[in-house]
């Protein structure tokens, strides 16, 4: 698996790269997904997130995650030996961090959330209905509580949040 990080603005991106990478890593492997894949992961800052949400969902405000499902990592008609291009997550650290205390979390939590959110969307998840929502948060809460004890953690404080789903977007 690659991670291909790209931070072209500076930002202050709440984790480190190494742990990006591990998360993304634990993610596949809870998911069953073996094979070899590239992500690439871009943080940005609030006025490029609002063009983004804008330009691909329609939605004129800003956002904290966006995902971009390239190759779908099932997709049996993709030789086996050949690296996937799984999709693009782009994070937008500062409202990830300034929305993180009303979720109750701290800003490196809440990006921990977000990449496991986004990675879960290039995964085929998605939450646009409520019972959606409610499977794609049990596995982010899930992940989540399985990092938290890797990093010796408690795993009880882990909080996902409300159920997310974007029919009213």
């Amino acid at each position: 698996m690659s991670v291909l990080i790209s931070n072209d603005a500076e930002l202050d991106t709440l984790l480190e790269a190494p742990e990006v990478e591990h998360i993304c890593e634990v993610v596949l492997a809870a998911e069953g997904v073996e094979r070899e894949v590239e992500i690439s992961l871009s943080y940005v800052d609030e006025d490029e997130m609002h063009e983004l949400n804008h330009e691909w969902r329609g939605i004129d405000r800003t956002t904290d995650v966006l995902s971009f499902e390239c190759d779908s990592a099932f997709d049996k008609d993709i030789p086996a030996d050949e690296t996937l291009e799984l999709g693009d997550i782009i994070l937008a650290p500062q409202v990830i961090a300034r929305q993180a205390p009303g979720f109750g979390n701290s800003p490196a939590d809440e990006c921990r959330l977000m990449l496991v959110h986004g990675m879960l969307h290039l995964l085929g998840y998605d939450h646009i209905e409520d019972d959606e929502a409610e499977v794609m948060e049990a596995r982010e809460d899930a992940i989540l509580r399985d990092l938290a004890l890797e990093r010796g953690e408690d795993p009880k404080l882990v909080h996902v949040g409300p159920v997310t789903n974007h029919a009213h977007d």
